[in-house]
């Protein structure tokens, strides 16, 4: 997976989209930096975002694939992500 993500990028968690397998999410470790990485494509490739927070969760809309809800790690925080 790294050659799709990049070699220095350290992966945290993957999600995959209930209601589109082909929709995956992967947060990077926030030990080196805070980002989310979005595929459409089952993983084939990858955009990446910068977050200005460690998340803490990641939970999919149930009926909106492109819809999903990133909780801060203090829970101070949270950001609706279009997942587009």
């Amino acid at each position: 997976m790294n050659d799709k993500v990049g070699v220095k990028t350290v992966l945290s968690y993957l999600y995959v989209c209930p209601t589109n397998k082909r929709k995956i999410m992967v947060l990077t470790d926030p030990e080196f930096e805070s980002s989310i990485l979005i595929s459409s494509d089952e993983g084939a490739s990858y955009q990446k975002y910068r977050l200005n927070f460690y998340v803490l969760s990641l939970l999919f809309h149930h009926t909106q694939e492109d819809w999903a809800l990133a909780y801060s790690h203090d829970q101070k925080n949270s950001v609706a992500l279009n997942a587009k």
